[in-house]
């Protein structure tokens, strides 16, 4: 939650709204790169940066790698992932079980039933965080 906070507290003006995947093993969450077509993210390349400062600097409008969700791994706790599309099934009782709105927070939602995903937490562009665990919203800020 800590790592959530600090991408609130310190978002800049273009700030995109970013999400992030915590993880032990990503084997049951289908994702794919998003490309922007200019090149391959490189998460290499962030590692002189603490992930909420990466993180913030990667979720900036004009920046190609600010949509997807970014992968934490939590046994290393280092990012593997940046700009991942997710495509997290969507369980036979969905409706009574899932409420909310837009895809990010949906996605966010179910992607943290999933085995392997530990919590899925999302900051806005506006700075609201949000932190799923079996898909319940435990941030306490709703």
């Amino acid at each position: 939650m800590g790592l959530l906070r600090s991408i609130a507290s310190n978002r800049c003006s273009d700030f995109s709204g970013t999400g992030v995947i915590f993880y032990s093993d990503l084997s049951k969450l289908p994702h794919l790169q998003l490309t922007t077509g200019c090149e391959e993210p490189n998460v290499t390349k962030l590692g002189d940066h603490d992930i909420a400062s990466a993180l913030v600097s990667v979720s900036t409008m004009c920046g190609p790698f600010h949509d997807g969700f970014h992968f934490i791994n939590m046994s290393s706790w280092q990012m593997t992932h940046v700009s991942q599309f997710i495509s997290p099934p969507i369980p036979h009782d969905a409706a009574q079980r899932c409420h909310g709105t837009g895809a990010r927070l949906m996605a966010a939602m179910l992607a943290s039933l999933l085995p392997g995903i530990i919590f899925v937490g999302l900051v806005s562009q506006g700075g609201q965080v949000h932190l799923f665990c079996d898909g319940v919203d435990i941030a306490g800020e709703n």
